[in-house]
């Protein structure tokens, strides 16, 4: 007796890839701090396309997760540096930053582009919101797809 062979469905059962799930994490702000160092650029040094000098921009934005509720890392540190680079990458990016979780604190690194961080620096004392779009976290880490930073607080604050 032959046994029928069954084709199996091109659809995906169960929950989608995590690559395809996203997660909005409303922050609000309550400080921040800038950090700029300049320097020679060192011979050896693989990233130093950039010329005879190396120029390094961080600001943190510091604030508490308000969205979602009961989050287990309420603390969080967004760190944008400026990097000359971003617009020449080849390959399309997979994200605009990461982020990365431990004790009680959300830390996200995000790449901006080097002529909009004086603008952010500026605007830093002014800025109350900060929304992550990004991955779910996945074993403490998750990709940042998109951010938004607002002046003005959010509505049901």
């Amino acid at each position: 007796m032959t046994r029928a062979v069954q084709n199996k469905s091109k659809t995906r059962r169960g929950r989608p890839r995590i690559e395809t799930q996203r997660a909005l994490y409303q922050i609000k702000l309550s400080g921040w701090d800038f950090t700029w160092s300049f320097s020679l650029a060192l011979p050896n040094n693989s990233r130093a396309n950039e010329g005879h000098y190396h120029e390094h921009m961080i600001l943190t934005l510091k604030g508490e997760v308000l969205y979602p509720e009961g989050f287990k890392y309420p603390e969080v540190e967004c760190q944008l540096y400026a990097d000359p680079r971003l617009t020449q990458y080849i390959d399309p990016p997979k994200g605009i930053g990461s982020m990365t979780a431990s004790g009680t604190r959300l830390v996200a690194y995000i790449a901006v582009p080097r002529e909009r961080i004086d603008a952010l620096v500026s605007a830093a004392d002014r800025l109350l919101s900060l929304e992550l779009n990004a991955i779910p976290l996945h074993y403490r880490r998750a990709l940042v797809m998109s951010i938004h930073l607002g002046t003005e607080p959010e509505p049901d604050w």
